[in-house]
């Protein structure tokens, strides 16, 4: 272990071309230009500042920031040189708060965010909120009178969605992402993510090679049970490319068929003494989910073990993923040790990661949705670097630029090249 572990190199804005997957030439940046659209909700967040500074006993220093599962991806991927080809569908409030919100919003993207934001509704209506307490490992949600929560779900209907996927870029494919959170904060919100779904469904029936559809189940128990998101994804299995489960996922969906994984997964070691062989438990588990549900989509599977001392915690970051033909595959063999000083967004940015390296490129985008082994393996490297610079920085937005994210991963590769 000792060998192996490496500190994340620093972000930085010298550029080195990353062996497997090279830099972008300007032909290709003009050629290839893929297209990313999501749907979800965004909040404003708050939590109490790690520097301290109470000036009185009655007032707390807080910080506020804002994000989304969905939103996070856009901003994520204009920083790797998508700019204004990542689109953000939602509903934000009219007034003062929500053109603050907007402002700020807009700022995290590198050309101001106009193209970003174009599909976003303003309507009359609050903004939801949350509060984070890291040290108790709490959080609070505010967000029943949430301007998003009580929208008109006739306002993306399936014909909006066949628009908004039609339009765009034919030199490089479509990408919908969605999550498992929208469709459980209202009946409305669950509404228009299910129109989305079946209009992606029905355009891939058309042209299954320009659209590529990703879910990140990403279950939050506040809003509802397990088992009632999963009956509302699982309809959809086929019309996805790329479904994102959590260990717990694993879990719920082995028990659905009669396993047992938890007991196998408390079994293990903890901490990074236990990382080989959850790697070998997670590997096993999907395979045999994949089975039981029916080859129907790929399942990845983002892995961590981390052993937590009076620091930042330490932590080695890999991924699974379980390919529709039986394959599984995994980078634990380049697995990422990294110190965490964010713990949010670091899932949101490894599929920001993964989606850049299946689509990103021409090479990889021209085999969608049929990417080859190593086209997975490079995706998956690079979603499990990119959680890990992000986890470096404050807040749900990722900062990282493409020629950071590629020193990191040749730095990465050939511990030579640290300076």
């Amino acid at each position: 272990m000792a060998a192996l572990w490496r500190s994340v190199p620093a972000v930085c804005a010298a550029s080195v071309a990353y062996r497997k997957l090279p830099c972008r030439t300007e032909s290709e940046k003009q050629e290839h230009r893929p297209r990313f659209t999501c749907f979800g909700e965004a909040m404003l967040r708050y939590v109490p500042d790690p520097r301290g500074g109470e000036e009185s006993p009655f007032a707390a220093r807080w910080l506020r920031s804002l994000g989304g599962a969905e939103l996070n991806i856009t901003v994520a991927l204009s920083r790797l040189g998508w700019g204004g080809r990542t689109r953000w569908v939602s509903v934000v409030p009219q007034g003062v708060l929500g053109d603050d919100f907007m402002n700020v919003l807009g700022q995290a993207y590198p050309d101001g965010g106009k193209e970003n934001l174009q599909l976003v509704r303003r309507e009359e209506g609050d903004v939801g909120i949350y509060h984070v307490w890291p040290a108790e490992h709490k959080i609070w949600f505010q967000r029943h009178r949430s301007v998003f929560g009580l929208m008109d779900p006739r306002w993306f209907s399936a014909s909006f969605w066949k628009e908004v996927l039609r339009d765009g870029a034919p030199a490089g494919p479509q990408v919908l992402h969605l999550t498992g959170i929208t469709p459980l904060i209202t009946v409305n919100t669950r509404a228009a993510w299910d129109h989305a779904l079946r209009a992606a469904r029905e355009l891939k029936e058309e042209d299954s090679g320009n659209l590529v559809v990703t879910m990140d189940l990403n279950h939050r128990p506040a809003l509802g049970s397990w088992k009632e998101l999963w009956n509302m994804a699982e309809p959809h299995l086929g019309t996805l490319d790329v479904l994102v489960f959590s260990i717990g996922d694993v879990i719920q969906v082995g028990e659905i068929f009669g396993e047992d994984f938890a007991a196998d997964f408390k079994a293990l070691k903890r901490g990074r003494a236990g990382a080989e062989s959850l790697d070998a438990l997670v590997r096993k588990c999907i395979a045999k989910l994949q089975l039981y549900l029916g080859n129907r989509t790929n399942i990845a599977v983002t892995c961590k073990a981390r052993d937590v001392s009076d620091g930042l915690p330490q932590q080695l970051r890999w991924s699974v993923v379980c390919l529709k033909a039986g394959t599984v595959l995994s980078s634990y063999a380049a697995r990422v040790p990294q110190e965490v000083r964010e713990e949010i967004g670091g899932g949101d940015s490894w599929l920001s990661g993964l989606i850049d390296g299946l689509v990103g490129y021409s090479t990889a985008a021209a085999a969608a949705p049929e990417w080859s082994e190593e086209m997975w393996l490079q995706a998956m490297k690079r979603g499990d670097m990119l959680a890990a610079l992000k986890q470096q920085v404050l807040g749900d937005f990722s900062n990282v630029e493409r020629s950071a994210l590629e020193t990191a991963l040749a730095k990465h590769s050939n511990p030579s090249l640290e300076s």
